[in-house]
C-alpha cells in the first residue's frame, strides 16, 4: 500500500497566467503582472498605487465560461482554477466515494476576500458622492442613515457546485488562516486522506481584494509598496529597496490523493509528493512575524518529512517584499540552514504576481511542484540590489538543475505560520503541449 500523498491536478488564475503552463512560462520569463491601479482613486493614499491585476481580456474569457448571476469574481476564478485542476487530474464524476473539499477564504477584514467585485464598491462610492459629496461629516451621516448590512456569512454556493460536478457528497472544510491558509488547506487535505475519510480532495483558495476599503486598511498599516517607479518593480522581495507588498487577485487549486489511489486510476505521472509540514499560531504580535516561530515551523516540516537540512534543494519563499517579513524569513532560514544558504536557490513568486493572501500558498505550491518536475528554479528579477541583511540567493535568470525537494513557506497576519516540504515524484508529470499555455 502506497500511502504517500501526491498532487495529481493543478489549476491557477493569476495576473501572469490563467493556465498552469502560461503561469509557469511567465515565471521563467520574469514577466510581471503588476500594474498601476487605475480602477480605484488612490490619489489620496500614501501607498498602494500598484496591484496585481488579471488582464481584462482574460477576465472576459473567464467570466464568459465560469461567471453566473450572483457569483462573485473570487468565486468565479476559483471555479476556473478547480476545473483546471480536476481536468489535469483526470477526475470526473461520479466518483465511487465522497470527496473532500478544503478551501481557504478570509472575510471580512483588511486581508480578506470581499465576496463582492470591486465594481460594486465603486458604485457604492459613486452613489455616496452623488448624494452628499465628499465632506467627511456628511458621508458619515449618510452612512449612519443607511440600514446596516447583514452579518458576513459563508453563503457561497461553491461547495454545492463542486459536489454536483463530482457527483458525490463532499467532506467540506473551510479554513480561516489569513496568508498561511493555502498551505494549511493542503495539510488538512493530507490529513483527510491519511485518515481514509476520502480518496480525493480538492484544495482551493481565491482572493479579490483591490477595493477602496481594503486598500485603505492596508494603507493604515503602511504595509503596501511605496515604490514610485515602474509598477513591474514594485514588489522586490529580499531587495534592499523594498518598501512593502502589492496585493493581487488570484486563485489556485490542487487535487490531492494517495499514490495508491492515483495508481489505481492509471494517472500518468504526478506533480509532487507532499512531505511534512509545520504549523503554528503565535500571538506575540498581530502583524510582525517572529524569527523563532518561523524557525520552528521550518524545522518541524523538515523533521516530519524525514528530510534533513542537507536534503533541501530550493526554497519557495513567502517573500512579501515588506521590510520586516523578508528579513525575518531570511534570518530564520539562516538559523536552520547555516552556511548552506549560500548554495540554496530561493524563489519568490510574489515578485511577479503580488500577494494573493490565502490563495498565495496554493498558487506558489504550483511553482514548487513545477520546479521539482522540470528541474528549473524561477528567477527573482526584481531583486536587483540584494539586501546584505537578508543574504539569500536569488537569481536574475532561471536556474536549471536537479531539484529533489522544495521548502515552501507561508506566513500571515494574526501570527499564522506554515511551512511544507514537497518531494520530486519518481514519475513526474511531463510538460503539457505548448498549445495549453494560452490564457
Amino acid at each position: 500500500m502506497d500511502s504517500r500523498i501526491v498532487i495529481t491536478g493543478m489549476g491557477v488564475v493569476t495576473p501572469i497566467g490563467a493556465t498552469v503552463e502560461s503561469f509557469w512560462e511567465a515565471n521563467l520569463a520574469g514577466r510581471s503582472g503588476l500594474v498601476a491601479e487605475d480602477r480605484i482613486d488612490v490619489s489620496g493614499l500614501p501607498c498602494g498605487r500598484v496591484s496585481g491585476v488579471i488582464p481584462e481580456a482574460v477576465k472576459q474569457r473567464v467570466r464568459a465560461r465560469w461567471g453566473a448571476p450572483g457569483r462573485s469574481w473570487s468565486d468565479t476564478i476559483m471555479h476556473c482554477a478547480v476545473a483546471q485542476a480536476l481536468t489535469d487530474a483526470g477526475v470526473t464524476g461520479p466518483l465511487a466515494r465522497p470527496a473532500g473539499l478544503v478551501w481557504s477564504r478570509v472575510w471580512p477584514g483588511p486581508s480578506g476576500s470581499d465576496p463582492r467585485d470591486y465594481a460594486v464598491h465603486l458604485k457604492e462610492v459613486a452613489a455616496c458622492r452623488t448624494a452628499v459629496g465628499d465632506d467627511p461629516s456628511a458621508v458619515a451621516a449618510y452612512l449612519d442613515g443607511r440600514p446596516l448590512p447583514p452579518e458576513p456569512t459563508d453563503v457561497s454556493a461553491f461547495p454545492r457546485e463542486v459536489s454536483e460536478r463530482l457527483g458525490v457528497p463532499l467532506v467540506t472544510t473551510r479554513l480561516e488562516a489569513t496568508c498561511s491558509g493555502g498551505l494549511r488547506a493542503i495539510a488538512e487535505a493530507a490529513r483527510l486522506l491519511r485518515l481514509g475519510t476520502v480518496d480525493v480532495v480538492v484544495v482551493t483558495a481565491a482572493v479579490s481584494r483591490s477595493t477602496p476599503y481594503v486598500l485603505s486598511q492596508y494603507n493604515q498599516l503602511m504595509a503596501l509598496s511605496r515604490w514610485r517607479g515602474d509598477p513591474a518593480q514594485a514588489s522586490m522581495p529580499f531587495d534592499r529597496r523594498r518598501s512593502g507588498m502589492v496585493i493581487n487577485e488570484s486563485a489556485g487549486a490542487l487535487v490531492l490523493e494517495t499514490a495508491e489511489h492515483a495508481a489505481r486510476r492509471g494517472v500518468d505521472g504526478v506533480h509532487a509528493v507532499v512531505g511534512g509540514w509545520g504549523l503554528a499560531v503565535d500571538t506575540t504580535h498581530i502583524t510582525a512575524p517572529q524569527v523563532e516561530t518561523v524557525e520552528r515551523v521550518i524545522r518541524t516540516a523538515l523533521e516530519r518529512s524525514g528530510t534533513g537540512t542537507a536534503g533541501i534543494d530550493s526554497v519557495n519563499a513567502h517573500g512579501t517584499s515588506t521590510r520586516l517579513n523578508d528579513l525575518t524569513e531570511a534570518r530564520a532560514l539562516h538559523r536552520v540552514f547555516g552556511e548552506r544558504m549560500a548554495e540554496l536557490d530561493v524563489c519568490a513568486v510574489k515578485s511577479l504576481t503580488g500577494h494573493g493572501s490565502a490563495a498565495s500558498g496554493i498558487v506558489e505550491s504550483v511553482v514548487a511542484a513545477l520546479t521539482l518536475c522540470r528541474g528549473i528554479v524561477p528567477p527573482v528579477v526584481t531583486c536587483v540590489e540584494p539586501d546584505p541583511e537578508c543574504a539569500v540567493r536569488t537569481n536574475p535568470r532561471p536556474v536549471e538543475r536537479p531539484v529533489r525537494t522544495v521548502l515552501k513557506n507561508s506566513f500571515g497576519f494574526g501570527g499564522q505560520y506554515a511551512s511544507m516540504v514537497f518531494h520530486r515524484p519518481a514519475d513526474p508529470r511531463p510538460p503539457r503541449p505548448a498549445a495549453a499555455a494560452r490564457g
